[in-house]
């Protein structure tokens, strides 16, 4: 196991005391159409469950109640482990939460936060779990992608492992948001810069994600990533950390992996 710094284990003695918390009792399972996909990750310590369970999808919203009841899990700290699955969670299609989890040194990681994880929980997916196959997609060229993602987004029953909207958009810029109050809301300053941004280019036509952030003192600093034509990034005058580039810059090929599709669906689907 990793040593942790005297300072970090106080730190954590703090926060973690007594501190439990049902992971994903946010979601609301009672509306939309839910969908759970469980994806097996490379773990220097392989486990029989991944090879058996493989990739795989429940759409029981009375399951996925139950493991939301269920799960009230104390937090502690990542143990280095890396992990054996990431559960994620799509209402209507979207994706809209992901976990991960270590079966071996038992943790779930949600949000950036640790918590206490059995793994015999996780043989309950084996009464709800239907296999699903997913396909990892090259592409040399922007238009073959922009126009692959428009159509698998209205095919029925197919998921994006990650978010794929910013290929939209040819190219990106990345720009930051400095020295807020640290208690500052981020949904908050999220609708406030697409605002702003909205009010300078007179557009909506972009796609803005958060990068990350961090915070220094009693001060927050946010990094953005605004995905747009490259006129549009002309039009802003936001202090850019990198300026607009495509998103082949430096790489042949832009990667995207979609689940509940295989190669040969996929072909059938393009061709049509």
């Amino acid at each position: 196991m990793k040593k942790i710094p005297l300072f970090t284990f106080l730190w954590l003695i703090c926060i973690l005391t007594a501190h439990s918390r049902h992971v994903f009792g946010h979601l609301n399972f009672a509306q939309g159409q839910w969908a759970l996909v469980g994806v097996p990750l490379h773990n220097y310590k392989a486990l029989p469950v991944q090879k058996e369970l493989g990739t795989f999808i429940t759409k029981d919203a009375t399951f996925m109640q139950q493991i939301q009841q269920d799960w009230d899990l104390e937090m502690t700290f990542e143990d280095k482990c890396d992990y054996h699955y990431a559960l994620k969670f799509y209402l209507d299609g979207k994706l809209v939460e992901t976990a991960k989890l270590n079966l071996y040194c038992g943790y779930l990681t949600v949000d950036g936060f640790s918590y206490t994880f059995d793994p015999q929980e996780f043989e309950r997916f084996k009464q709800h779990a239907n296999p699903i196959h997913w396909s990892r997609i090259s592409f040399a060229d922007l238009h073959l992608l922009k126009k692959a993602i428009q159509k698998l987004d209205t095919t029925e029953d197919v998921y994006w492992y990650e978010d794929v909207q910013q290929y939209q958009y040819p190219g990106y810029f990345m720009f930051g948001i400095n020295a807020l109050p640290w208690s500052a809301d981020l949904d908050s300053l999220y609708q406030a810069v697409t605002a702003q941004i909205r009010i300078q280019t007179h557009s909506s036509d972009f796609y803005l994600q958060k990068y990350y952030h961090l915070i220094r003192g009693d001060y927050l600093y946010v990094r953005y990533i605004l995905n747009c034509e490259p006129s549009l990034a002309g039009q802003l005058d936001f202090k850019q950390t990198l300026g607009w580039r495509s998103h082949l810059a430096g790489k042949d090929s832009v990667r995207i992996v979609a689940i509940g599709i295989d190669e040969q669906r996929y072909w059938e689907l393009m061709r049509q």
